[in-house]
């Protein structure tokens, strides 16, 4: 079979495991017209020099975690560059039927409900870690209460039971890689994890911080050496909870970095973090208001609803990140092509980027003072 042939079969495939009750998308390009029987249910996004057409796959009213198919156009020549998806072959074609409402799930959690999804739990999933996977559709509510702050219930559909809780994304008002709520453990252990794993690839020898003091974080941005900083902990522009010690605050980036060059590369992992790049924020307080030589990446309103899609795959978007930043790409590069990947990401504009858009990470740069013109009298 040709490889021509065999792309218009997986074409033609496709489709079949996805809803047919998906809404139709107003389309600039147009480009899948007479590739999908269904085009217009795909969102269409032009992230750099790509146009993107992307479909979650959903089960009846069940989102399948991770499912999804994306098409990648090069948006000057007009033909398709790359073709991702990903589902799973062990589903069946609909859905058991369900013994639990959204309306009786939401009554079965502490404190008020911000939201609720129905969800088919992936067994690659990085935020609903049950084991073993739930073979039926859970109900997933995010709940605020005033013991434990924001909290993921996960309760089995069909039947009726609570199956435990999932990883909440970091949100403002309890804000490095820091504590949850009410808590000194360290939490988000595996992003934390990915990103050193990155960094020390590049050629960037890294100190992996669980929960750190306040000290501990002030001798890195007051480092010559260190060149890359990651946060993900609950907070926002304006504040980040790093420990049992408390805060960082953009004040405190001023006044520690004052003597000291601009970070190179920060990524700011709270809800909020990225929401203000301007005065006053930590993005623009790590680079020390400049878009030359450094750049600030993250989150912001990562906690909302139109956002959760984007949580499900944050730790996959990351590692894409790093990874096209270890290929030797431009961080804005990289964050183009990490969105077209993980289209749940860009649509919502839950990933924000700030700074230099020629700013490359590897091959390895170190952290120097601004040349300076010197003339002599």
């Amino acid at each position: 079979m040709s490889a021509r042939k065999l792309f218009m079969l997986m074409v033609l495939v496709i489709p079949s495991f996805f809803s047919h009750a998906a809404l139709e998308q107003k389309h600039k390009w147009n480009l899948l017209k007479g590739l999908e029987p269904e085009s217009e249910t795909f969102q269409e996004l032009e992230i750099g020099d790509k146009i993107v057409y992307w479909k979650p796959r959903k089960l009846g009213q069940a989102i399948v975690e991770k499912d999804q198919v994306i098409y990648h156009f090069d948006k000057n020549k007009r033909e398709i560059s790359n073709l991702k998806f990903h589902w799973r072959e062990d589903l069946p074609e609909a859905l058991p039927k369900l013994k639990i409402t959204k309306e009786q799930a939401e009554k079965m959690v502490k404190g008020a409900v911000e939201f609720s999804e129905l969800y088919i739990i992936s067994p690659e999933s990085d935020v609903f870690p049950i084991k073993p996977t739930p073979k039926n559709p859970c109900w997933v509510v995010r709940s605020m209460n005033d013991d434990e702050g924001m909290v993921i219930t996960i309760i089995d559909a069909v039947e009726g039971k609570v199956l435990g809780n999932g990883i909440v994304p970091p949100y403002t008002a309890v804000s490095l890689t820091g504590p949850d709520y009410g808590s000194c453990t360290p939490y988000w252990v595996p992003w934390r994890n990915n990103a050193a794993s990155w960094f020390n690839k590049m050629g960037y020898y890294t100190e992996s911080l669980g929960s750190p003091s306040k000290t501990q974080v002030r001798s890195h941005i007051q480092s010559l050496d260190t060149a890359l900083f990651y946060e993900l902990a609950h907070g926002a522009w304006y504040s980040v909870r790093i420990g049992c010690e408390g805060y960082l605050y953009p004040n405190d980036v001023e006044n520690w970095i004052e003597d000291y060059p601009k970070m190179p590369f920060t990524f700011l992992g709270s809800c909020e973090g990225m929401c203000n790049t301007g005065d006053g924020s930590l993005s623009y307080e790590f680079r020390k208001g400049s878009s030359d030589d450094t750049v600030t990446v993250g989150y912001c309103h990562m906690s909302e609803s139109y956002c959760s899609s984007c949580w499900t795959v944050s730790l996959d978007w990351q590692d894409a990140l790093f990874g096209y930043m270890d290929e030797g790409k431009t961080v804005k590069q990289a964050f183009n092509l990490a969105n077209a990947d993980y289209p749940a990401c860009s649509s919502s504009s839950c990933m924000r980027f700030a700074g230099d858009t020629s700013l490359k990470i590897y091959p390895t740069i170190v952290r120097a003072y601004p040349v300076r013109n010197i003339t002599t009298s």
